[in-house]
């Protein structure tokens, strides 16, 4: 049944652009991050502060007690020296849901984006996203998700199969009835 409901809706294929905003709402991106590899970490803040974006842009990024945070402070250093940067140093972990509460309660944007410390962001994702938050009845929408390592197993073909599935099937099903249960944590964009 789910599939017959997820066929394309206007939500979905909707063409919006920024035209539509008198101003551009600011963002602000909230990024938790555990014992992340540097070099991942890297590769993430790097996309997000490539983002074609004109709109006030604010990045949160929590530590959120890293183990490996002397590892990480020429990632944190490199960023912090970027004005739109933020770097939260939490003395101990707390987890992530904490850690992004840390965060949202430092920022005042008009929108708040969660983004996974392991996730690489295209550098038009915010650009697309904050049309889709025109419409007032919408609270949160999500990007499209890819595995980038989809062909180094099985396990990560099955991830990358229902990362496609969560957001072309069951979310699109479940915006037919104008309720998505949840959007997926390594992109989201949510209003404030």
């Amino acid at each position: 049944v789910q599939a017959v409901y997820s066929l394309p809706t206007d939500v979905s294929l909707a063409s919006q652009s920024l035209a539509g905003f008198e101003e551009l709402p600011s963002v602000d991106v909230i990024v938790p991050s555990f014992n992340e590899d540097p070099r991942t970490l890297s590769e993430c803040l790097a996309s997000i502060a490539g983002q074609e974006y004109g709109g006030r842009l604010q990045v949160y990024l929590v530590d959120d007690g890293s183990e490996n945070r002397e590892a990480l402070r020429p990632v944190h250093e490199a960023f912090a020296r970027d004005p739109r940067f933020n770097i939260l140093l939490l003395p101990q972990n707390v987890g992530k849901r904490k850690a992004q509460i840390a965060a949202i309660r430092r920022s005042a944007g008009d929108m708040v984006l969660n983004v996974d410390s392991d996730t690489i962001l295209a550098s038009d994702v915010i650009r697309k996203l904050v049309p889709k938050m025109q419409d007032p009845a919408v609270g949160a929408a999500m990007g499209q998700l890819t595995a980038r390592n989809r062909n180094d197993s099985w396990l990560t073909r099955l991830i990358d199969m229902e990362y496609w599935l969560a957001c072309n099937e069951e979310r699109a099903a479940q915006a037919r009835f104008g309720a998505v249960m949840c959007c997926c944590g390594p992109c989201a964009i949510y209003r404030r």
